[in-house]
């Protein structure tokens, strides 16, 4: 009988959550812990709308980038047509993409549920400098529902959490077979990454219940979610600042109220900024790292830009081939360490 052996997971965001669950659901003989200093709805996700859409994402090979995406659709579209859509916070959205410039097509429109070309009358609905636009049908997903659900169903599977922040992997080195690191902008601190940089959101949220659709287009968006709408934003890489710029509010809500007028008449519920972890391309991948305490086998999953809730379910799905990669290896290390 294989031994038990134990894995930690660094990061309880939208991409931590989904990577202990499927860890846990996924691989057997393992105990896995959720260690972190953060939890919803304090984590980068919970502030941001959830939108299934690529956002700040960097560069990725198609076809890897088309399995991360269609693993996550497929997980949402589960949800949205299971009883527990609302606890879950995921919702269907129609959306109008606008531009002053041409858009290109994505190479993964049909896994959207519609994409399509606006035509004339649905340009018209938006002011006259906006000549290009497409039309989608995606959902969304709300982190301050969604990651406690995640959280609850891994607990069930006898998964433990532990509240508290790791500043080196030497601090797991012995404690645990394996790590993986979903630390998302804290793992500027934990690995050194050059690459890895804040890509820093401002939004705010308003009731505006007769907003039904969302609006982007190269600056700003108003995306609804159940019971708000988030209008933003900013996407400013290397800025670490967490406070609420005004600079940044005003612009917002002109930016904003030109798409949708109505919204100057909307109640504001709360504002929020948070850090995107930028990068060039999410970082999934492992690593032997030695420590002052010996070495460790790690399994990164960060830099995921704004699209952890668009790819981070498949995401975690590659980052857990990894890990059962480690657990054959260190396996089959000690079997031979015993002949």
């Amino acid at each position: 009988m294989a031994p038990i052996r134990k894995v930690a997971v660094i990061g309880a965001g939208i991409v931590g959550s989904s990577s202990a669950l499927i860890a846990i659901e996924k691989v057997p003989n393992i105990e896995v812990t959720l260690i972190s200093e953060t939890f919803s709805p304090f984590t980068t996700g919970d502030g941001s709308a959830g939108l299934w859409k690529p956002y700040l994402l960097g560069n990725v090979a198609p076809e890897r980038l088309r399995f991360w995406l269609t693993k996550t659709f497929n997980f949402l579209q589960d949800i949205f047509m299971s009883e527990n859509a609302s606890e879950c916070g995921v919702g269907l959205l129609p959306c109008y993409e606008i531009s002053t410039t041409p858009l290109e097509t994505p190479t993964f429109k049909d896994i959207f549920l519609d994409w399509r070309p606006m035509n004339s009358k649905e340009m018209a609905l938006f002011p006259s400098r906006y000549k290009y636009g497409a039309f989608m049908t995606t959902y969304f997903a709300e982190c301050t529902k969604l990651i406690p659900e995640l959280l609850k169903k891994f607990k069930e599977r006898g998964g433990q959490i532990i509240k508290q922040k790791v500043e080196n992997f030497s601090e797991l080195c012995g404690k645990y077979d394996v790590v993986i690191n979903c630390s998302g902008i804290g793992a500027t601190g934990l690995t050194h990454d050059p690459e890895l940089k804040p890509i820093r959101g401002q939004v705010i949220r308003v009731k505006a219940p007769w907003i039904k659709y969302a609006v982007m287009d190269p600056e700003f968006y108003i995306l609804p979610n159940a019971e708000e709408t988030i209008c933003g934003g900013t996407k400013q890489v290397g800025d670490w600042n967490l406070d609420i710029v005004p600079k940044d509010r005003e612009r917002i809500l002109s930016g904003c109220t030109d798409l949708y007028p109505s919204l100057k008449k909307a109640q504001v519920v709360r504002e929020w900024v948070g850090l995107r972890p930028g990068r060039n391309e999410p970082r999934i991948e492992r690593e032997t790292i030695k420590t002052v305490k010996g070495t460790i086998e790690v399994i990164h999953n960060y830099g995921h830009g704004g699209s952890g809730v668009t790819i981070g379910w498949g995401c975690a799905h590659e980052a857990i081939t990894l890990l059962e990669d480690a657990l054959n290896d260190i396996n089959l290390n000690n079997i031979r360490s015993h002949l």
